[in-house]
């Protein structure tokens, strides 16, 4: 191959990786972008959830404003943990180090962390059981064979694999 020829290859592949690195560069930002708060990390959530209310488990248009009610209530109500638990991090590392990273005060960050997160879950398990409380007695049977397929799993509970499609 002559140097011209082996230029305007080279040439033809940086373009080809330049594009690529671009391109790569703009999935990559908007991948983040839209991961900015905790709460904002998955936003189709409350709709997956009010979706699986509607059409699973059968919620009338009340069940369905009360459960609205209460998922902005709860919102509202945990929206501030996250940047409370990370302040409260940062402390306990300054306590950490404070005290040259003894046992005693490795035992007392992790039960305050343990604290925290059971704090968190009972959060958690009660907005469910809010959420139970809207059912029907009829309802309720549905909505508890159901409901760990939409929280646990993270999609909709007739969502199937193509191979059980079948």
């Amino acid at each position: 191959m002559s140097t011209p020829t082996k230029s305007k290859l080279y040439i033809l592949i940086i373009g080809i990786l330049l594009i690529t690195n671009i391109v790569m560069l703009f999935f990559f930002l908007n991948k983040d972008a839209g991961r900015s708060g905790r709460h904002n990390a998955n936003p189709d959530r409350r709709a997956m959830m009010r979706d699986f209310l509607q059409n699973q488990v059968g919620f009338s248009t009340e069940q369905i404003q009360q459960y609205d009610t209460l998922s902005k209530q709860f919102k509202a109500k945990t929206q501030n943990t996250p940047d409370s638990l990370r302040g409260n991090k940062e402390e306990q590392f300054k306590v950490l180090g404070t005290k040259g990273f003894s046992e005693s005060a490795i035992d007392s960050i992790v039960n305050k962390s343990a604290e925290n997160q059971k704090i968190m879950e009972l959060q958690m398990m009660n907005h469910f059981v809010s959420i139970r409380k809207l059912c029907t007695a009829e309802q309720q049977p549905k909505f508890d064979s159901l409901f760990y397929k939409i929280w646990g799993k993270k999609k909709r509970p007739d969502d199937k694999k193509p191979e059980e499609k079948k």
